[in-house]
């Protein structure tokens, strides 16, 4: 792909990017952070290669490459960088203090996929982002706390790809069905990280608070939405919930891990979900319609 010198993209040109090279590749060449643009795509749903989709080589890394879903309703035909942004970020050489974070997470997600947690160290990952260990520290306390950051920064990113799939569904099938496979692309994305993260005992303590108010925050308006629409019991809808919730995470945690592919969890998956919210509409029709 020919170097852009203009700072107008459409999500087409953006898409080829993405898929074109790294991520941090990707950034340097419209003049933004990997994160920025990352961010960037997600806001207009489009589809990123997981990092470890550039170890894969032919028909293998053609077949992963999903295609580019229809744009959000406020997406202008073109999407704009400001020029004077744009230049000013290339010849950029201070980073804000959320750029040196974002950096600094980045250079350790690749520590990580191709060395193993073990290797993450503040110093090691300073060093391989050019800066001094001091610098690190201005930006995480220790190694705890970048990884924590981490973890933080990869399941909000998961979560808001969730709510962007869901808000695009017109009905409430068509949300359950666009948040699944939703799931799906990040587990493959960002599944490999987070299933290393969670494992250290540090990491998980630390979140765990968070992440049990976060999944309460999270089925609260789907057992309202159940209650209203089908007069479900918030004992029932709790217990319908969590079981395609479980279907849906055992599936993710395939992805994440390389056991199985995004076309098999789809085929196997979607019938089940469509089948339990349907079962949801049969159960309380019969209920009803009882003597």
């Amino acid at each position: 792909m020919r170097e852009k010198t203009s700072a107008k993209y459409s999500r087409q040109e953006l898409y080829d990017l993405v898929w074109s090279k790294p991520l941090a590749g990707a950034a340097t060449e419209v003049g933004l952070s990997a994160n920025g643009l990352a961010k960037l795509c997600d806001r207009l749903l489009i589809p990123r290669p997981a990092r470890t989709h550039w170890t894969r080589q032919g028909a293998a890394a053609a077949a992963a490459r999903p295609l580019l879903p229809p744009a959000p309703s406020t997406t202008a035909p073109e999407i704009i960088v400001g020029a004077e942004q744009f230049t000013a970020r290339r010849a950029r050489t201070r980073l804000s203090p959320e750029d040196r974070r974002d950096q600094l997470m980045d250079t350790a997600v690749g520590i990580i996929l191709a060395e193993g947690l073990a290797e993450v160290t503040l110093k090691r990952v300073a060093r391989d982002a050019g800066i001094s260990e001091a610098q690190a520290h201005n930006c995480f306390a220790g190694r705890a706390d970048l990884l924590t950051s981490l973890a933080r920064r990869e399941l909000a990113a998961l979560e808001q790809r969730r709510q962007l799939q869901i808000a695009r569904g017109e009905d409430n099938l068509t949300r359950i069905i666009l948040s699944t496979l939703g799931y799906f692309h990040e587990a493959i994305a960002r599944g490999p990280t987070l299933q290393l993260l969670m494992r250290d005992a540090e990491v998980r303590d630390s979140l765990q608070d968070e992440r049990q108010k976060a999944a309460e925050v999270a089925v609260g308006p789907i057992l309202e939405s159940l209650g209203a629409r089908y007069g479900m019991s918030r004992p029932v809808a709790y217990g319908s919930t969590a079981v395609l919730t479980a279907v849906t995470r055992r599936a993710g945690g395939l992805l994440a891990s390389g056991r199985t592919t995004f076309e098999v969890a789809e085929r196997l998956c979607l019938p089940m979900i469509i089948a339990g919210a349907n079962s949801n509409a049969a159960a309380t029709r019969q209920e009803k319609e009882a003597p």
